[in-house]
């Protein structure tokens, strides 16, 4: 004898599918998926896990109705991690930022270089280059003097190569120069982060000598010499004129 399936098999759609587990099938035609169903039950198990997933989706929307109520769903759940880690991440953001402008002021502070600490470093200098009778006139390892710059026009030339220690953080370098009556004088530089442009020379007297100081591309520049030192103010006319 022959079985006869069930006429539901030629019929069966997927929106039949998805009215029967929604439950809204008139009696008649649900009883035929039934029938259609037991008769295979791969495609019952396909059914059964539209109904499972259809009871899940109607769970969450009812959570989602009393979400006051109900504990995070997965999707707001990551959105709460991921807004938490950009947080944490602005958080570290500003407190690298913070922690590199407060090192960055500390290397301008600690490059700092008081005017008047470069002005005693000069005059001590002069004073050594005045009690030194004879000055080299090349430099100790026998090079010459190419990089000073070139006073000879206001009649200033160069006999030796300075530096002086002026913080634990700043060396001032520069030359020593004899004028035509044959005073010396001093001219040192050092970097300074936080210094403010000076392009005009000022000039001031410390006891016998004539300190003038002035501050160009991040540099402050003294040049020191005796007050009746022939060309030392030209000199600084000179250098300031660049």
């Amino acid at each position: 004898m022959q079985t006869t399936r069930s006429t539901a098999a030629t019929a069966l759609s997927e929106s039949d599918i998805q009215a029967y587990v929604d439950g809204l099938l008139a009696p008649e035609r649900a009883a035929e998926i039934r029938r259609y169903l037991s008769e295979r039950p791969d495609e019952a198990r396909r059914v059964a896990f539209y109904g499972n997933l259809n009871r899940q989706m109607q769970a969450g929307f009812q959570d989602a109705d009393s979400e006051d109520r109900a504990p995070l769903s997965c999707l707001r759940l990551y959105g709460a991690l991921v807004a938490g880690a950009l947080r944490w991440r602005a958080r570290v953001f500003a407190v690298v930022l913070l922690l590199a402008l407060s090192a960055a002021g500390g290397l301008v502070w600690a490059m700092h270089v008081p005017g008047e600490a470069l002005e005693a470093a000069a005059v001590m200098a002069l004073q050594r280059a005045g009690a030194t009778q004879t000055v080299p006139t090349s430099d100790p390892d026998g090079k010459s003097f190419a990089d000073a710059p070139d006073l000879s026009s206001v009649g200033l030339r160069t006999v030796g190569r300075i530096s002086a220690r002026i913080s634990p953080f700043a060396r001032a370098k520069g030359f020593v120069y004899r004028s035509a009556n044959g005073l010396p004088a001093v001219l040192l530089s050092v970097p300074d982060l936080s210094a403010t442009a000076q392009p005009q020379w000022q000039a001031r007297r410390l006891g016998v000598s004539r300190v003038l100081s002035w501050t160009a591309g991040r540099t402050r520049f003294v040049l020191a010499g005796r007050a009746d030192t022939r060309g030392l103010m030209r000199a600084a006319d000179l250098m300031t004129a660049r």
